[in-house]
């Protein structure tokens, strides 16, 4: 059926319009381990001198006017086909950074094994009933021939709105509040989850990255549990972050 696009309302046959999409993701040079806008390509300066525990962040756009529907829509309005349209982007945003790195060193860049996206506090869960990360993160694991764990990472207790904290103590809210599930060792399906984590890459998805404290946090979790890489695949980025 026709739809509306999300950003500009034109009807037509997707979520988003041919011309928002092309906008939205026009080339952005970034640094390549988190995604922030700068001039060119390189590593920043806060990931030279403090790197984060992820190695890598994939984004479509920055979260800014009118951008930020893409997620709102989902997470607020619970249009679900905007999770199908952002894991759509999301992977053939992967699929150029791997023919990017194939063209620039030889190699391609290992392919994700599981996908896992941020979890939400139960009592958020239950509010909002469904988890905006998981959305997308459910619909991109087929894309990139990767497993998926709803409920692998899980919140180790409720943390404040990051929205609502400035930049020094958005690391402080989410530390420690991240954990593997505790059944991973008797439930069969989740041990073999867990052993693909070690040794293996994993995806880790989100919705919006401002600081990158969220996603730091949840990446130093898999890393502790034997991961080899943490690629951060999220909808949009704040074009910078928050004082």
């Amino acid at each position: 059926m026709p739809c509306a696009c999300v950003l500009c309302g034109q009807v037509q046959a997707d979520v988003v319009c041919t011309g928002c999409a092309n906008d939205l993701l026009a080339p952005t040079p970034r640094c390549p381990r988190c995604a922030l806008p700068q001039r060119d390509a390189s590593l920043c300066a806060m990931c030279r001198g403090a790197p984060p525990a992820f190695d890598a962040t994939i984004v479509l756009g920055d979260y800014a006017p009118p951008r930020e529907a893409l997620v709102l829509t989902l997470k607020f309005g619970g249009v679900l086909p905007m999770a199908n349209w952002l894991a759509r982007e999301l992977a053939s945003a992967w699929t150029a950074r791997q023919s990017l790195q194939s063209a620039a060193t030889g190699d391609a860049a290992e392919q994700p094994c599981l996908v896992v996206p941020i979890p939400l506090a139960p009592d958020r869960l239950a509010e909002r009933g469904f988890n905006q990360s998981w959305e997308i993160a459910r619909r991109l694991a087929p894309r990139l021939g990767a497993a998926a764990s709803a409920d692998l990472l899980v919140r180790s207790r409720s943390t404040a709105p990051q929205t609502a904290l400035a930049a020094d103590r958005r690391h402080l809210n989410v530390a420690g509040a991240f954990a593997l599930a505790r059944h991973a060792g008797p439930d069969r399906l989740a041990a073999r989850l867990l052993g693909r984590v070690q040794g293996r890459h994993v995806a880790l998805v989100d919705d919006v990255m401002t600081t990158g404290a969220t996603l730091a946090e949840a990446a130093a979790v898999l890393k502790r549990h034997g991961a080899a890489r943490v690629t951060a695949l999220v909808a949009l980025r704040t074009p910078a972050p928050s004082r």
